[in-house]
Formats: C-alpha cells, structure tokens, sequence
C-alpha cells in the first residue's frame, strides 16, 4: 500500500498538475489530491519520484490521461439546471432563429468540459424537440472534455437511471431504450447528433485540438472554470472569448458568473441566471415614436410608444392591423408566471405561489415546452401547499410530480416529508427507501431514514443508516452545503449524528 505523500512533495505536485491541465488544488483538497495521485501510481505501475520527473519536464499523454481520469470530477445528468434550457429554449434559441448571424441557417454549439455526454446529448434532445422552428436548419454539436474514460462512455451512449434522474418519463420512453437493469440506450438518431472530442484547456490553440476552425455560436462551459486558479480561468476565458462568433453567447454554470470580466462579452440577466453576450450592451430605442393605426371610419388609433413593439407588428398578436382592429397583449407565458411564483415562494408568501402555480399546472402543457418545467412548477406547488399545512394537496401534486419524473429521488425525499408532517412514519421511511435506491449517496435521505428508524425503536437499523450518513460525509468538504438540508454543512451534520451517540 502506498504511503501519503509527503507534504512538499504534494505542494509541488499540485503545481504541476495545474500546470499542465489546469485543474487546482488549494490545501482543502489535498486529501481528494493525494487519494488521487496514489490511484495514478498504481494506475500506471510507477512510483511517486517518476511521476514526478516526468510532469517536471514534459509529460506524455498516457500520464496526463490518467492525472485527469483519476482527478476530474464527471458526476452529471440530462437537463441539468432546467431553468438553463429553458432560457435556451424561449430566448437565445429563438433569437437565433429570429435574428441570424450568419448567412446561413445554421448552429454550431460547443459543450466544453462535457463529462460523460449528458449535457451535449441533452441538446440535441432539445434540438429535435424543437424540430417544428428548426427546419432546414443545421445544427452542429461538438462536445469536449479532457478526461478519455468520460469520453468513451460518452461516444456508448449508455447511462444508468441515475443519470436519467432530472428527465421526465416521456423523454425517457421517446429517447431511451432499456438495456440490461436500471440501464438505458440513448436514441441513435440522438447519439449521431454530437461529435466528441478529447480537449486540454492549457492547450495552446483550442481549434486544432479540436479540429474544428468555425466560430460556435454557443458555447457551454458550465461548472468547469471554478476547478481552475484565476490564472487558469482567464486563459481560457481568453482563448474561448476568440471562438465565439459575434453576438454568441458563452454560458458559465452559477457559481462562476463572477468569473467572467472580459470587455467582448456583455452580461445578460435571465430569470435567476446569468450568461455573456459577445458584443456591446444592446441600445434601447431613443424617443420612440407613437403608432397610428387607421380606423375604418378613417379616424386614427394613437398607440403610446410605451405600448408600441413586437406584440403590435408580430403576425401572432395582430389581426387585420389595416382596419385597426388591434387583439389583446399576449397572457404572460407560464414560464414567467413560474419564476413569479418561486420568487412569491423563496419570500414566505407561500399562499400567493400557490395561486399561481396552480393555474400553470392546471392548464397543461406549461407553454412552449412543457416538460422543460412542468415538474418543476408541481415539485414547487407541492412545497408551497405543503407549507401552508394543505398536506392532501401537497401529496397529490407531489406524486403527480413522481409521475412525470419516476427516476428523480429529490422528489421521494419531499414525499417523505410529507408523509412525517402528516404523522405517517411507515409511508415516510418508505418514500425514503426509495429515494435511497435511487441515489445511495443521498446523505440527508440516509440521516431522515437513521431519525425516523430511531423514533420506531429500531436502533440497529438506525445506526447502519447514520453510519452510512457519516460515511458519505467523510467525503465532503467540512463547510460545503448538504441539499435538502437547510443550508447545513456537512461539517456540522457531522457534529450532530456524533452527538445523538445512537448504539
């Protein structure tokens, strides 16, 4: 067994891996580093002075490929962040397609740091879904990633139901095909759709590494700059800022909009997001004129200027303008209405997100594309009734929820809560069950599972369900915030279940 290596040697390590792949090791994630390091060792049937002399000089790529296997993270799923597609969906999508910026009807989409494919893959199922506005259109998806193991599962296309966890039942049965237990096949036509490339970010000329010369119109490059220093992030920053075509857009995850300060990109607000524009900041209009519509007994409609704009000359809100018979604005699209009522929800006016979001989901399909947020605006109503103390309701629509989306073990866990609000302890340690063979690394559901078993005077089953907590929590950073806990850190759930001293 190999033993920690020392802590000088570690420090110098952690620069030349920056060095050559950019990723960053501060002194917390020494541990995760040095676990890392000593699986390369073994990886590659050499020791620790080798490695050493070999990324001092010039590394071969058999070494960095193993440095990346063993040290990148690949942990992803479909439709990651729904909110993004959406708002890829209803604006920048459609403003492509509004507003082309070639001369051709044509997309190229770049999806930088694509792990194991379910960001690129879900795209293209996005691209098809959207099928009826993108005829005759040519869309491109080249996806990248540095890590060759991710690659390569990526190009099968065969994910477990965990990766599958954010995506609606009907997705699943239109774009999957079940292959061996919990397992799934994406759709071939699907499969053909992105192009995967292997990608360095510290290499010197991304378009020849990437064998592609044309400017991408989007580029994602989500939740991989906040593993590289402030060095790191702004070369490639600089280098993906050249690849952007004019007025196309860079998306970072949301932890990294601070990242990205460069003059060529313009920051754009989204409902609760934030991406980059290539370009200046776009001008308003300067002293509109009003609009005067003729009137068939000859007189004229005065339209004030604040009320003038697309919805007057767009074909879809305007009938018969020559008579100037001019129809009403357009309802308020329910993606808009979501967001309202999650803004109504994170201030405690949870009675008022109810509202709204019940007239979303009781007219069915949630506007453009339903099942982009329609779990999502049930998950939502669900809580919201949940904590007015309407506990019939906020089961129903929780496993409405389930049911649109059976792999997703966020939503048992709420079911479960559910159930103990309302005193039901069985149903609840069974919503949690389930919630944990969907997503054995689910701490909150195993430490709920451990209190709950504890309450029924089952001690042994308890303890094994805190040890596993406690087990899991070993490998999280002390201050890094549980999901579903309330804003705990793992640190401190630590300190608690240490506390109860359950035997």
């Amino acid at each position: 067994m190999i033993k920690d290596i020392p802590e000088k040697m570690l420090i110098e390590l952690s620069r030349l891996i920056t060095t050559h792949t950019g990723l960053y090791f501060p002194e917390k994630k020494w541990n995760a580093l040095n676990k890392g390091i000593k699986s390369v060792i073994n990886d590659l049937d050499t020791d620790i002075h080798q490695l050493f002399q070999s990324l001092n000089s010039s590394p071969s790529k058999e070494i960095v490929d193993a440095l990346t296997t063993r040290l990148t993270i690949g942990e992803t799923y479909f439709l990651r962040d729904k909110n993004f597609f959406q708002i890829l969906q209803d604006h920048i999508l459609r403003g492509i397609i509004e507003h082309p910026k070639r001369n051709t009807k044509r997309i190229i989409f770049w999806s930088a740091g694509c792990a194991t494919g379910e960001e690129p893959y879900s795209i293209a199922i996005l691209i098809d879904q959207m099928s009826y506005l993108l005829k005759n259109w040519d869309i491109t998806i080249i996806a990248s990633d540095i890590n060759p193991v991710a690659l390569n599962k990526a190009r099968k296309g065969i994910y477990s139901n965990w990766s599958l966890r954010g995506t609606p039942e009907k997705i699943i049965k239109k774009y999957f095909t079940p292959t061996t237990a919990n397992y799934f096949k994406i759709a071939p036509h699907i499969r053909q759709m992105v192009d995967f490339r292997q990608l360095n970010f510290m290499d010197d000329n991304y378009p020849a590494s990437l064998n592609f010369y044309e400017a991408m119109d989007i580029i994602l490059c989500r939740n991989v700059l906040m593993y590289f220093n402030e060095q790191g992030r702004n070369r490639a920053l600089q280098k993906l800022s050249k690849l952007v075509i004019d007025n196309g857009w860079l998306i970072t995850g949301p932890a990294e909009s601070g990242f990205v300060n460069l003059p060529e990109f313009t920051s754009v607000r989204f409902p609760n997001a934030q991406y980059y524009r290539k370009g200046p900041p776009r001008k308003p209009i300067k002293n509109p004129q009003a609009i005067r519509i003729s009137r068939k007994d000859h007189s004229t409609r005065l339209i004030e200027p604040s009320h003038a704009g697309k919805r007057f000359t767009d074909k879809k809100y305007v009938r018969r303008i020559s008579d100037g018979i001019v129809s009403r604005p357009p309802e308020k699209p329910k993606y808009d209405m979501y967001q309202d009522a999650l803004t109504d929800y994170n201030r405690g006016d949870y009675l008022q997100s109810a509202k709204k979001l019940s007239t979303i989901v009781s007219k069915g399909a949630n506007n453009n594309n339903s099942f982009l947020m329609k779990t999502e605006s049930m998950i939502l109503l669900a809580k919201s009734y949940a904590n007015i103390g309407e506990l019939a309701q906020a089961k129903t629509w929780c496993e409405k929820a389930i049911d649109m989306e059976k792999l997703n073990p966020e939503i048992y866990y709420l079911l479960s809560t559910i159930f103990q609000s309302a005193g039901d302890i069985d149903a609840s340690v069974k919503s949690l069950k389930q919630s944990i063979y969907l997503d054995p690394e689910f701490i909150m559901a195993h430490f709920t599972l451990g209190m709950l078993l504890f309450q029924k005077n089952m001690p042994n089953e308890s303890k094994k369900s805190m040890q596993n907590a406690l087990s899991l929590l070993e490998l999280k950073e002390t201050e890094e915030i549980l999901p579903y806990s309330e804003g705990m850190a793992a640190g401190r759930l630590i300190e608690t279940i240490k506390s109860m001293k359950i035997d």
